[in-house]
């Protein structure tokens, strides 16, 4: 546990987690990525009411839901992530775009579902504020708690990025607006799900958005001939020397996919024939 502000904690793992003490109540900002995990924390945090609070739907942040809802907590989410928290195969679904094969029902793709409710059912306490941050996901809600902000993955931590090679999301637009806003955020301390708490964002958030970009240029670049999806995939793996998994190829042609329906709409790209791209004339 490393203390952020009174009351303020950060749990950190491969999925930093955020603890707020307020009346009486625990607020558990994500569960982490494992079962374990999620167990250390429940012990440390003790009896007492619980209310989880998850920044979006994804897997690694969602497997101790279950865990803490068998405890008595109540779970909430934006209201686009629910359904997702709800029915957990739906991650799988949306990655292959039909019933999942079985790279992607692994537990890193696919959490326990948990009865997650709207963030507009609950009440926060007046040192709460939701901050939406889509792009990563679809509606992805940063939780900034008096002067300690939860930011989920609205940006990497450098090492993160240097570790994985690209940066996940699905709406390129919306992801870098949503740095753009985060970078106005005035807070003490900045946690990201996914790297080191700072009191500067500006240089892992200037990585981040140089990492996107950097990617949505590759995307381009690889058009010089006309491809489909998977042969950019392919191409930009090879060249950037990339090494992806039956699972994380999933991921990646999501991410891809995002690059060249932001590009589409730059009209710097162009779909020829259904699922063939090139370069916009």
């Amino acid at each position: 546990m490393n203390k952020l502000g009174n009351d303020i904690w950060m749990k950190g793992g491969s999925t930093n987690v955020g603890i707020a003490n307020f009346d009486d109540i625990v607020y558990i900002i994500d569960t982490g990525s494992n079962a374990k995990f999620a167990k250390e924390l429940l012990l440390e945090i003790g009896k007492g009411q619980k209310i989880v609070l998850n920044t979006h739907s994804h897997a690694d942040h969602i497997q101790g839901n279950r865990i803490f809802e068998n405890a008595g907590a109540k779970v909430y989410a934006s209201d686009l992530e629910v359904p997702f928290i709800r029915n957990p195969q739906l991650e799988g679904f949306y990655l292959y775009g039909a019933k999942s094969p079985k790279a992607l029902k692994l537990s890193f793709y696919k959490a326990k579902s948990s009865n997650a409710h709207p963030f507009s059912e609950i009440i926060l306490p007046s040192q709460f504020e939701l901050i939406s941050l889509p792009g990563h996901s679809l509606e992805m809600t940063a939780v900034k708690v008096e002067d300690v902000i939860f930011c989920g993955d609205a940006y990497f931590g450098s090492t993160v990025l240097e570790k994985y090679s690209y940066p996940y999301l699905v709406d390129v637009k919306k992801f870098l607006d949503s740095l753009t806003i985060l970078e106005k955020i005035d807070s003490k301390w900045y946690v990201p799900s996914h790297g080191e708490p700072t009191d500067d964002p500006h240089e892992d958030i200037e990585k981040t958005r140089a990492t996107v970009d950097n990617f949505v240029n590759a995307t381009l670049e690889s058009l010089n001939t006309q491809k489909y999806v998977e042969e950019v995939c392919s191409h930009i793996s090879q060249k950037m020397s990339i090494q992806l998994s039956l699972g994380t190829f999933y991921l990646f042609r999501s991410f891809i996919s995002a690059n060249l329906s932001y590009l589409e709409t730059l009209k710097e790209v162009e779909q020829i024939t259904p699922g063939l791209w090139q370069k916009a004339n």
